[in-house]
């Protein structure tokens, strides 16, 4: 209790002001700053200097070094080369005109967007195929026969080997991966690492009758080139391997026949796998724009009217407890706002206060959208030059349209295309099946495109009666003979009459005493025939 007497009050509490870390200024290195200056040029010109370098296949497609097997290293100077030209470099990179390597190639055929163009290209190359033909079929009898019977023994041959699926799937590989193979088995070499290096010639001496086997594609991710001549210009293999390797195999380019839609720079060959730009690489740029115009389309579509509310917010949503947000319930108004979004998306009765709130909808114009995906749509179709009714089933509109032209430009497209790049295969193929089936090639035996552009039956007829209208002409005024205008119904591929064997003599003249040229008149004869 003396205790509580004699206590001393305690010392009044003292505000201690609280006092932040004390910072230290950090010191500036400017050494420290060039030097991550010139390693991020270092970066720079390394990474624009790798979309030159060689392509590197995937590990187990190239076997053992064999002498004479290493691919062209960059050269000295090349690094100077790049740093003097990075800005166009890195522009080329940026553009996306670089090596997109396989994998992502095989991704973006994926997409309906890349493929479609490719398959439609793919099949029109392919539709109407090709019509074998023999320099004997309008000579003598027996060589008629004999030249029809290797024809449909080639025919037979052609659908046995499949030619016709494997040069489409060439095809595919080369839009969509930039370069196609397609591969010869012929004889029993086997697949081991030099069993298909030795050189295949398509002769009589180089192959023996029944020797092929088969053919097959093989996608360019499992293929690269072993060695290739880049000593001289001068040469004719500059540039072109002359072996492959392929999973571990070394084939000689002989019997690996190649397709390169689009070729590129020999300076960018390497970097390509010795391919070319893909139809999809080209097409990138335009699919992706139209892909983001389509989701701006799509999100203004599905978001073109928007419900505003007018309403006082301070007066009807004021209360005590929420005096820090300026008197306003946040959740009061959000709760208000998401009824009346509910309410709107569910196109249901909208309830304001008429003296306070009021309710209005505000729209996008959704004018010209169409317009715009139009657009996006001719720009995809312009790199493959397909016409729009071939790639997206669009009819033109308007007074007197039609896509005939367009449709004939592109069959024209179509026809220069499989000379250009499905000939150089499918002659090799046509040789190699020849001399499996008869041991040499007949020179006598031919091929050749069918053309996309096909008259119909009331066109060919009218064709036909001119031809036939011209052909009386001349034999009476004695140019020619019936039996040369047999022969050239016969030798004409639009002729109605073509399938119909015309070696025999011609048939008698008509008797015009006892026809007219009429029906009544070629019944009469034959009346009195009988």
């Amino acid at each position: 209790m003396a205790a509580w007497f004699t206590r001393k009050a305690a010392p009044p509490a003292v505000r201690v002001e609280p006092r932040p870390a004390e910072r230290k200024e950090p010191r500036i290195s400017f050494a420290g700053f060039a030097q991550e200056a010139h390693l991020a040029e270092l970066a720079r010109v390394e990474a624009a200097a790798q979309s030159f370098q060689p392509y590197q296949p995937p590990a187990g497609v190239r076997g053992a070094d064999i002498a004479m097997d290493d691919a062209m290293s960059l050269p000295a100077g090349f690094g100077a080369w790049v740093g003097e030209n990075i800005g166009i470099i890195e522009g080329y990179i940026a553009d996306g005109l670089s090596f997109q390597g396989y994998p992502y190639l095989a991704q973006m055929m994926q997409r309906a967007e890349f493929r479609k163009p490719v398959d439609v290209l793919v099949k029109e190359c392919t539709r109407e195929w090709i019509r074998f033909r023999s320099e004997k079929q309008t000579a003598t009898p027996g060589d008629d026969k004999a030249a029809a019977k290797r024809i449909s023994e080639i025919e037979t041959a052609f659908k046995s080997f499949s030619i016709r699926e494997v040069i489409r799937e060439q095809i595919r590989h080369g839009l969509g991966y930039g370069i196609g193979h397609v591969w010869a088995d012929v004889g029993d070499l086997g697949y081991g690492a030099t069993d298909q290096e030795k050189p295949l010639r398509v002769n009589k001496t180089g192959m023996a009758k029944g020797a092929l086997r088969r053919f097959a594609n093989v996608e360019p991710i499992w293929t690269t080139p072993a060695n290739y001549n880049a000593d001289t210009p001068l040469r004719d293999d500059f540039y072109k391997p002359s072996v492959w390797w392929v999973q571990g195999s070394r084939v000689h380019s002989s019997r690996m026949k190649s397709m390169v839609p689009f070729p590129v720079s020999q300076m960018l060959a390497p970097a390509f796998n010795f391919g070319g730009l893909s139809l999809t690489q080209q097409l990138k740029t335009y699919v992706h724009n139209f892909l983001r115009l389509r989701n701006s389309v799509s999100s203004i579509a599905a978001n073109f009217s928007k419900l505003v509310l007018l309403t006082d917010m301070f007066g009807n949503m004021a209360t005590p407890q929420h005096a820090d947000y300026g008197d306003i319930n946040p959740g009061s108004l959000t709760g208000r706002a998401n009824l009346l979004q509910s309410i709107s998306d569910g196109q249901d009765t909208i309830v304001a206060d008429k003296e306070k709130e009021d309710a209005k909808i505000l729209a996008t114009p959704l004018g010209g959208l169409n317009e715009l995906l139009a657009q996006a749509m001719e720009a995809m179709a312009s790199i493959p030059g397909i016409p729009l009714v071939k790639l997206f089933g669009i009819q033109p509109t308007g007074l007197n349209a039609s896509s005939d032209g367009e449709i004939r430009v592109f069959y024209d497209e179509i026809a220069a295309w499989q000379a250009d790049q499905i000939e150089p295969t499918l002659r090799w193929m046509f040789n190699l099946v020849q001399i499996h089936l008869w041991g040499d090639i007949d020179p006598d035996i031919d091929y050749e495109f069918v053309h996309l552009w096909q008259m119909d039956e009331k066109q060919a007829a009218e064709v036909e009666k001119l031809k036939a209208d011209t052909d009386a002409v001349n034999i009476v005024s004695g140019k020619i003979s019936p039996d040369e205008a047999r022969e050239r119904e016969a030798t004409d591929d639009t002729s109605i009459y073509r399938n119909v064997n015309l070696t025999g003599p011609a048939p008698e003249k008509p008797d015009d005493d006892l026809d007219d040229g009429s029906m009544s008149g070629l019944l009469s004869k034959a009346e009195g025939e009988e």
